[in-house]
């Protein structure tokens, strides 16, 4: 089984998302030998370019799509897209470990999201006009780690300026992209009740990463 870890978080051993993430695939290799984790911090890998370029190439790839049914070769910015495609294409699960920015996602994983949406590779759409996800229900694992406490859920008009974008937003990309059943770790609030009320939060949060890295 290969499990594609895709890391946002550029905080190494402080990073309470990655301490999580980590827990949660050590009991998942524990109880699936051979297990084979790729681990993409997306602070650390140098994702590739799109830009002028790759938005281009995007266009001409898909007018090449609707005209022969096959998209653009590998070339340019293009060849760095394909490349992620594929490596999210191989991997049997995922796993997104992330901390929360600005009520969303830091910028090099919204980055990643947008080189991996493609249509024709990982989404397309049927005769109806409807998104149709390509991953064919890869299990995705959502592991969040949040400094104060924001409610489950998509945003409500009743939510002032707490509002949960984190969440939503990644469960609304799986689901776009086809992913089948989706996990959900909250490490929260980090932060905002001290560093006692912390620490029995992400010890919570490492209990519960063992019981579900195991049956992953």
């Amino acid at each position: 089984m290969n499990v594609l870890h895709i890391e946002a978080s550029p905080r190494g051993e402080q990073s309470n998302s990655s301490r999580v993430a980590n827990a949660f695939l050590a009991a998942c290799a524990a109880a699936n030998p051979g297990l084979v984790v790729d681990r993409l911090n997306v602070f650390d890998c140098n994702l590739p370019a799109f830009g002028r370029e790759g938005a281009s190439q995007k266009m001409a790839h898909i007018a090449k799509l609707m005209a022969s049914g096959e998209g653009l070769e590998a070339a340019g910015e293009w060849s760095g897209v394909l490349a992620e495609i594929k490596r999210l294409q191989d991997a049997d699960k995922v796993v997104i470990s992330s901390a929360m920015w600005n009520f969303s996602i830091p910028y090099p994983l919204k980055h990643y999201i947008d080189l991996v949406c493609q249509p024709g590779l990982t989404f397309g759409v049927n005769a109806k006009g409807q998104y149709v996800g390509l991953l064919k229900g890869k299990p995705l694992q959502l592991i969040l780690s949040r400094g104060s406490e924001y409610r489950t859920g998509f945003p409500g008009a009743d939510d002032g300026i707490k509002t949960d974008y984190q969440s939503a937003y990644l469960r609304h990309i799986g689901a776009f992209l086809g992913f089948g059943e989706v996990g959900e770790i909250q490490i929260q609030p980090t932060d905002a009740k001290g560093p006692q009320h912390a620490a029995g939060v992400i010890e919570a949060a490492l209990a519960e990463a063992r019981e579900a890295g195991a049956h992953f």
